[in-house]
C-alpha cells in the first residue's frame, strides 16, 4: 500500500527533497489529485493548499504560514496551482518564498501521445508507468494517436490488438468504465469496437456494451448464466474464475448491478461462485435457508480470511476498493445475524476470524491513505462526509426539493435492515446507493456536524464536541449557495412518534433544502444490556426490526416522497459489538456511549496512554489542534471487564464506512 520506488508518484515526490518550507507545485493535468500522492505528501508533514480562490487563499495563507514563519515556527506547505501554461497568474511572493516544481503528463509519458494520455483515467498511469519506462529503456516514441492507443491496450488492460483478445480482459475493461466510472478515451473506445468486438464475435457481444451500462449488465447476466451452467457441465463461455475479476463481480452482486441466479442442481463448483448465486430455497429468506445456502455463506466468508497483505484477493487496493469491499462486507454481517440460531453457531468463528481478517489490513490501509479523503474526489460520489453536502449541490438543482436523512449510527449492515423494511411499506422503490467514509473519530458530534456543515472538523472547531450545532451548520452551508434561508430547514424526528406536523408544515412551504435526523438506531444500539459477544448483532437486530414495525418511518418516506423531496440517506458512524478491556482513560474525552476511542489533548499523553492499552494514536490534519485520538484495536472498548456493548468510535471498516444511498419511486 506504500508507494513503490518506481512509481509515477514516486517519481514526483523525488522533487519535494530536500524539504522546503514551502513548494508552488504548478499541476496542469491534477495529477495531485492522486489519493495516494496526496496521503504520502501529508504524511510527510506538509500542508496542501490549492490556489483556486485568491482571496481566500490569502486568508488561509497569512493567518497559517507567513505568521508563523515570521515567528520562526517551521511550517511546510504545498501549494497546488492547477493551472494551462497561457494562463499562469502566480503571486510573486509566492516564487520568492517557495521552490517552484512543474508536473504533467507530458513529462511523465514523453514517448507517448499525451493528448490520448491525458483522457484516461488516472486509476491506469500506475500500469502505464511501468511499461513506458521500457519504451524510455529502448528509445522507442509512440507519439502517434493509434500507436499509443495499442500501446495503452496491452500495457493497462491486458488486450493485445495483434491476437486474439481474452474477453475477460474486455470484461474487466467494460466493468471499469460502467461501474466504476473510469475515463478512457473515446478514441480507445471507437478503436475496441471496431478492431476487438469482431474478433469475440462468439460471445454474441454488440457494440451498445461498449456504450450502454444498462446494455452491457445485460450482456453479462446472460454470460453469468453460462458460465453457471459450464460449472454444473455446459461448455464453457467468459472465464469468470478470473482472479482480477472476482473483486469486480461481488461488487457488481452487493450493489444490484447484477442479479443473482438460482444455482443449477448439478452444480459442485469452487466455493467464490457463491457472491452469485441465490439461496436454494423457495422464500429466498434468510431464515428459510438450508445447508446449500450456508454452504454459499462460508464460502463468501472464506473470501474474506484468505485476503493477501494488499486487502482484496489478488487485487489492489485504493479508497473506492475499501468502499465496494464494504458493501460486500455488510451483506455478510446482514446475513450472519439474520441466521437462526442453530445456523449462526455453525459459522460464527469463520464470520468473526473473517472479521479479524478484514480489519487487520482495513487499519494498515486507513493509517496510510485516510487523509487523502480531505483533498481527493472523483465522479462517483463524495468521499466523505464532509464532502456529502458538495456532491449535493452539484448533484440536485437549486430548485429541486432536498431531504437528506442522518439516521444517527446507521452501519451498511443496518441499511438492509431498513431497506427490508421501506421496501415492505413502500414496495417498488429503488436504492442508488454509495459509501462514503465517516469522520475520525467516529464519535457523533465531529461526525454528524462534518455532514451538515459540508466541511471536516478543522473547520468548526470551537463545537467538533458538541450535538447542538447541526442545524446552524445546514443553514450556513446552503445559504452560501443562495438558497434564501427561509427555504432552508433542519428537524430532528422521532419516527416511533406518529405526529408528523412539523415535516407537514416543511412540506407544505416552499422548502427546498431539509436536513433531518432521525436517532431510531443509535438510541436502540445503547438501549441493549446483558448480551454475550458471541451473539454479535443478532439482538440488536431483533430489536431494531420490532421497533421499525412499530414506528412510522414509513410514513415518513411516503410524506416525502409525496412532497416532491430527492430523498438521500446517510449516516454519522456505524457501530460494532464490542467487549470490555476494564481501562479507563486518564484526563481523555469519551463519549458517554462512543467505547472505542479516547480523546486527549495532549500528544505525549495519548502515546503513553496508547502504550498501556495496546492502542493506536492516530490523528489527520481534519481535525482541530491538540486533539489526539487513541483506538483501540480488534472489538475491545473503554468500559468495565467483559462489557459486552454495541458501540462506535473507532477505526473500523463497520465504523468508519457508511451509507450514502439516494432513495426513489419510479
Amino acid at each position: 500500500m506504500s508507494l513503490e520506488k518506481t512509481s509515477w508518484q514516486a517519481s514526483i515526490l523525488a522533487s519535494f527533497q530536500p524539504k522546503e518550507p514551502m513548494l508552488v507545485v504548478i499541476d496542469p493535468d491534477n495529477l495531485l489529485a492522486d489519493e495516494s500522492l496526496l496521503a504520502e505528501i501529508q504524511n510527510s508533514s506538509y500542508d496542501i493548499l490549492q490556489l483556486e480562490d485568491e482571496v481566500t487563499f490569502r486568508n488561509r495563507f497569512e493567518h497559517r504560514y507567513r505568521s508563523r514563519w515570521d515567528a520562526g515556527e517551521p511550517r511546510h506547505v504545498v501549494v497546488i496551482v492547477h493551472t494551462t501554461a497561457s494562463q499562469r497568474h502566480i503571486p510573486y511572493d509566492l516564487l520568492q518564498k517557495g521552490k517552484r516544481i512543474e508536473v504533467g503528463i507530458s513529462q511523465l509519458f514523453p514517448q507517448l501521445n499525451a493528448i490520448t494520455v491525458m483522457q484516461l483515467d488516472r486509476a491506469y498511469l500506475a500500469d502505464l508507468y511501468i511499461a513506458h519506462q521500457a519504451l524510455v529503456e529502448r528509445g522507442e516514441i509512440l507519439h502517434g494517436e493509434r500507436l499509443t492507443i495499442e500501446f495503452i491496450l496491452r500495457a493497462v488492460f491486458g488486450i493485445d490488438p495483434a491476437a486474439h483478445p481474452d474477453p475477460a480482459r474486455l470484461v474487466e475493461m467494460l466493468i471499469h468504465r460502467h461501474y466504476l466510472a473510469r475515463l478512457i478515451p473515446i478514441a480507445l473506445l471507437d478503436y475496441v469496437t471496431k478492431s476487438i468486438l469482431p474478433k469475440l464475435a462468439e460471445l454474441a457481444i454488440h457494440t451498445d456494451i461498449v456504450s450502454d451500462a444498462p446494455a452491457f449488465y445485460a450482456w453479462l447476466a446472460t454470460q453469468w448464466q453460462a458460465f453457471v451452467n459450464a460449472a454444473a457441465g455446459a461448455p464453457l463461455a467468459i472465464n469468470f474464475g478470473d482472479l482480477r475479476l472476482r473483486p469486480l463481480l461481488a461488487n457488481l452482486f452487493a450493489d444490484g448491478k447484477l442479479a443473482r441466479i438460482k444455482p443449477p442442481a448439478s452444480l459442485a463448483a469452487e466455493e467464490w461462485l457463491a457472491i452469485g448465486l441465490l439461496p436454494t430455497s423457495g422464500k429466498h429468506k434468510i431464515r428459510d435457508w438450508g445447508k446449500q445456502d450456508l454452504y454459499n455463506l462460508q464460502a463468501r466468508l472464506q473470501l474474506f480470511i484468505n485476503l493477501d497483505p494488499t486487502g482484496l484477493p489478488q487485487g489492489k487496493t485504493d479508497l473506492r476498493d475499501w468502499l465496494n469491499l464494504a458493501a460486500e462486507w455488510s451483506e455478510a454481517v446482514y446475513q450472519v445475524n439474520s441466521l437462526p440460531l442453530e445456523l449462526y453457531e455453525e459459522v460464527r468463528s469463520s464470520f468473526f476470524a473473517a472479521r479479524a481478517s478484514l480489519d487487520k489490513y482495513f487499519i494498515a490501509f486507513i493509517q496510510l491513505r485516510y487523509s487523502a479523503v480531505d483533498y481527493y474526489q472523483d465522479n462517483l460520489g463524495p468521499l466523505s462526509l464532509a464532502g456529502v453536502n458538495a456532491w449535493l449541490a452539484q448533484n440536485v438543482k437549486i430548485n429541486e426539493r432536498l431531504a437528506l436523512i442522518c439516521f444517527d449510527g446507521l452501519a451498511l449492515d443496518q441499511l438492509l435492515l431498513l431497506k427490508e423494511y421501506v421496501s415492505a411499506k413502500i414496495p417498488g422503490l429503488t436504492y442508488q446507493e454509495n459509501r462514503t467514509y465517516a469522520m475520525a473519530p467516529t464519535i457523533t458530534p465531529n461526525s454528524r456536524q462534518a455532514l451538515f456543515s459540508g466541511r471536516p472538523p478543522v473547520a468548526f472547531a470551537e463545537t467538533w464536541d458538541k450535538t447542538n450545532a447541526d442545524a446552524a451548520r445546514w443553514n450556513t452551508y446552503w445559504v452560501h449557495r443562495e438558497i434564501p434561508e427561509k427555504r432552508i430547514t433542519h428537524l430532528a424526528i422521532n419516527p416511533s412518534s406518529s405526529d408528523f406536523n412539523a415535516l407537514q408544515s416543511v412540506i407544505d412551504s416552499k422548502n427546498v433544502r431539509l436536513g433531518i435526523l432521525i436517532n431510531l438506531f443509535d438510541d436502540v444500539m445503547h438501549s441493549i444490556k446483558e448480551f454475550s459477544a458471541q451473539t454479535d448483532k443478532r439482538i440488536y437486530y431483533d430489536t431494531l426490526r420490532s421497533y421499525l414495525e412499530n414506528g412510522s418511518l414509513g410514513r415518513l418516506f411516503t410524506m416525502l416522497l409525496e412532497g416532491g423531496y430527492r430523498i438521500f440517506i446517510s449516516s454519522d458512524h456505524g457501530n460494532l459489538s464490542g467487549v470490555g478491556n476494564g481501562i479507563t482513560p486518564p484526563k481523555a474525552l469519551i463519549e458517554n456511549y462512543a467505547r472505542r476511542v479516547a480523546i486527549f489533548d495532549s500528544e505525549p499523553l495519548a502515546k503513553e496512554f496508547a502504550a498501556k492499552c495496546s492502542g493506536l494514536v492516530f490523528r489527520t490534519k481534519s481535525l482541530p489542534a491538540d486533539i489526539y485520538p487513541v483506538y483501540l484495536p480488534g472489538q475491545t472498548l473503554f468500559a468495565p471487564t467483559g462489557s459486552v456493548q454495541i458501540s462506535h468510535g473507532g477505526l473500523s471498516l463497520e465504523e468508519l464506512i457508511v451509507p450514502f444511498v439516494e432513495v426513489t419511486r419510479p
